[in-house]
């Protein structure tokens, strides 16, 4: 900390009072996932910004904006260059990706098991498996081993998501199968995906590999999608359901109302019935 400040400009006890605590909690969250104390590793916009979306669940967001804008402005002053650009995007809502559809999720189930290497097609089943089964996406997989999968037999599996968002999720069972082929025969402390904890966006690189055969690319981030999409139009308490996902709060479940119409055909729901109720 002392580093940071002295190569900073802040100027005055109540403004490096203040800094203080900004600093300390990028700090901690740096060292909790494995990053060296160093300005020139901490202070980049990527860290800040994973550290603001995920190390402060219980932080509002005019909290929230005002830490980012300080640890940003710092971070131009104390480590400039490519990883800190000098303009300041305010924070946005990100706009969720939509789910693929039931017909889509059946299709990249039977393509993840048929690639040209039986290691692509573990990687991608891994992909495919744990985002579509249990909402993972490429950060939750980035520190997930094959020991945090535990296999139940005929219950199932679940996935101790470790990292910045840790939580307990059920496998859902249409991708059991994806999940046990990529981790079949391997050991516990081996990483489900790559060999280094620091690598970034591995899924999107296996799914870059993959032969589709025509079908369109996969994304994590719609994989992740559709597992909420098929647990929306299912009878799962949104408590339940926002636990299993990490979410702090329903707007993502908001956000992908518009595109659960297939799903809700799949399974065969229609207002009357549903809505109905019965006699109680």
């Amino acid at each position: 900390m002392r580093r940071v400040v002295v190569a900073s400009t802040l100027d005055g006890e109540k403004s490096i009072r203040n800094h203080r605590t900004h600093i300390a909690g990028l700090a901690a969250y740096a060292m909790r996932h494995g990053h060296p104390l160093d300005p020139v590793k901490v202070l980049t916009t990527d860290l800040i910004d994973e550290y603001i979306r995920i190390g402060m669940p219980g932080a509002g967001d005019h909290v929230r904006a005002e830490r980012r804008r300080r640890l940003l402005a710092l971070a131009r002053t104390v480590n400039p260059g490519p990883t800190t650009p000098a303009n300041l995007a305010p924070i946005a809502h990100r706009a969720v990706k939509p789910p693929y559809t039931p017909r889509e999720r059946a299709v990249y189930f039977r393509v993840a098991g048929v690639q040209p290497t039986a290691i692509l097609a573990r990687d991608l089943s891994a992909v495919v498996g744990l985002g579509a089964g249990a909402g993972l996406d490429s950060l939750d997989i980035r520190y997930l081993r094959v020991g945090h999968i535990e296999d139940q037999g005929e219950p199932g599996l679940t996935v101790h998501v470790p990292g910045p968002r840790p939580r307990v999720v059920p496998v859902r069972a249409c991708a059991a199968a994806l999940v046990r082929a990529a981790v079949a025969g391997r050991g516990a402390e081996e990483l489900v995906l790559g060999q280094q904890v620091d690598r970034r966006n591995i899924a999107a690189r296996i799914a870059d590999r993959a032969a589709l055969y025509n079908v369109p690319r996969i994304e994590q981030s719609r994989l992740r999608a559709t597992w909420l999409a098929d647990l929306m139009t299912d009878p799962v308490p949104i408590g339940l359901l926002l636990r299993a996902a990490g979410l702090q709060s329903a707007r993502t479940l908001v956000d992908l109302q518009p595109y659960l119409a297939p799903w809700l055909e799949f399974k065969g729901l229609g207002a009357g019935a549903s809505l109905r109720g019965g006699a109680r």
